[in-house]
């Protein structure tokens, strides 16, 4: 996404808001398993777990398909409209998580810096980022780059280590005068499928999203800045299916409704209306409501228009 400029193609306009993407756990649904690669809810692997559980299957991979069905079955909002398994990845990408990203980035604006903050930044995931900027190109129905990706602070291999990087991202974008003097930066993690507590920065403790974003929020300290940081953190510990799941639960339809609500004007009505079992609506100024139904048959529409699956 190319910095707006101002109306005469001088200079690029300051940004009022820049958000922070990280992609596994974020646009994708992960359960953690020590000791190893989390465990991706992919929907070709959820099919076999389900033909493995049903055959009552007691082999190596027993244990890891009754989770992946577990996690399938269990609700994925606070309706209990739709469950895990309708944000199944096909690949590395769930379809419905892209489209409800995609919604993120429209609201934010024409001013907002989108920065890459996952693992998928570095130079042997290419591949994967050009996929997914080619995704959410086609949910946009525009052309789609990461404006910039934090830097890589070895051995990243803690929560800490990514929450370091955004905040020196931030303190090095401040000192550049690249904001507004009011800022809004939300934050997509899901940091390492982790809670967010016993974290030690230096001289600050983390023990909660709200020391999180103040953590954040000091690093660009400013006398004319007045910043505001919001944390979706995508991460749930779930009791389901008689297993205690520590779950990246990708960007939510109740993390989605905050981040809108966090990002509108404070005198505005908010644009996201969350109405019950299996429709979302979404509200733009000055437009007609569209109901989900409308919204998935976009998939079907030429590939100029956006194609937006928001469950």
């Amino acid at each position: 996404m190319a910095p707006p400029t101002d109306g005469d193609g001088g200079c690029p306009e300051p940004f009022d808001t820049i958000l922070f993407v990280d992609v596994d756990g974020v646009l994708n649904v992960g359960i953690q398993d020590d000791g190893n690669a989390p465990i991706l809810l992919k929907t070709k692997e959820l099919d076999l777990a389900r033909e493995l559980c049903a055959a009552g299957y007691n082999g190596r991979d027993a244990d890891t398909a009754r989770r992946i069905c577990a996690l399938a079955s269990h609700s994925a909002d606070c309706f209990g409209s739709i469950t895990y398994e309708a944000l199944a990845s096909q690949d590395q990408l769930s379809k419905v998580l892209l489209g409800r990203l995609a919604l993120l980035i429209q609201e934010a604006g024409s001013r907002c810096h989108v920065v890459l903050s996952s693992s998928w930044r570095k130079k042997q995931h290419a591949g994967r980022r050009k996929v997914l900027e080619e995704e959410l190109s086609q949910c946009l129905g525009r052309p789609f780059v990461f404006d910039g990706v934090t830097a890589l602070l070895l051995p990243e291999r803690h929560a800490v280590h990514r929450l370091a990087a955004i905040r020196m991202y931030l303190s090095d974008f401040a000192q550049k005068d690249r904001f507004t003097a009011n800022v809004k930066v939300v934050v997509i993690d899901d940091f390492f499928l982790s809670p967010i507590s016993g974290w030690d920065c230096g001289d600050t403790s983390i023990e909660s999203v709200a020391d999180a974003e103040a953590y954040l929020t000091s690093g660009m300290e400013s006398s004319d800045l007045t910043a505001e940081v919001k944390i979706l953190h995508c991460y749930e510990e779930l009791a389901t299916g008689g297993y205690r799941l520590q779950v990246g639960t990708g960007l939510s339809r109740n993390l989605l409704a905050d981040a809108f609500e966090f990002l509108k004007p404070k005198d505005a009505v908010s644009p996201v209306h969350l109405q019950g079992p299996g429709e979302k609506v979404i509200v733009k100024e000055g437009a007609k409501k569209s109901s989900f139904f409308q919204v998935v048959a976009n998939a079907f529409a030429p590939p100029t228009t956006p194609v937006l699956w928001v469950i």
